[in-house]
């Protein structure tokens, strides 16, 4: 298994996204619309949750090394961000 592919071979570095992955994207750009801030504090919140979220399901199944490390990663830039 190479760090770019799954047991089979098979490149996983762009896959299809998820509900996390998409709920992060949807509620981000929510964010961006919202006219009043505390609605747009609580978007900002929920989008980081489902990015926390996928983050780590990548960690915990990520079918490659690329993916787990991209997991991993972001986890540690949300835990930063939130300490700041």
């Amino acid at each position: 298994m190479g760090f770019f592919t799954d047991s089979l071979g098979r490149q996983t570095i762009a896959q299809k996204p998820n509900t996390p992955i998409l709920g992060w994207a949807l509620l981000g750009a929510a964010s961006f619309m919202a006219l009043e801030e505390e609605n747009r504090e609580r978007l900002r919140r929920a989008s980081a949750a489902c990015l926390a979220l996928w983050a780590a399901l990548e960690v915990v199944s990520g079918r490659s090394g690329f993916r787990r490390s991209a997991g991993a990663l972001t986890l540690s830039w949300l835990a930063r961000r939130i300490q700041d």
